[in-house]
């Protein structure tokens, strides 16, 4: 999983560095899940959203990641987002 903070444009703009970090360390065959947190204060908030879902979506998509938006202060699709992620990797390991 690869986080960013949803308020905070910089950490999405560092996560290509993260991106090739993961990838040095690990083999080919894993999926990597994109992940924006903070999602409860954009909620409350609309223009604290410093990260559009379709930018980070697009970039997913550029990249072959998996995404997601969670919160990790109330919990919001946190055990989902792992469940999608653990369920791509184990359907790589079985086929």
């Amino acid at each position: 999983m690869l986080f960013y903070d949803l308020t905070d444009k910089l950490t999405f703009d560092h996560t290509a560095d993260w991106l090739c970090e993961i990838q040095e360390h690990t083999g080919d065959d894993i999926v990597i899940m994109l992940v924006g947190n903070k999602q409860d204060l954009v909620q409350e908030n609309p223009s604290l959203r410093k990260v559009s879902r379709e930018d980070a979506e697009a970039y997913a998509k550029k990249y072959g990641l998996l995404y997601s938006e969670t919160s990790a202060k109330t919990g919001y699709n946190v055990k989902e987002a792992f469940e999608r992620l653990v369920e791509s990797n184990w359907n790589l390991i079985i086929m």
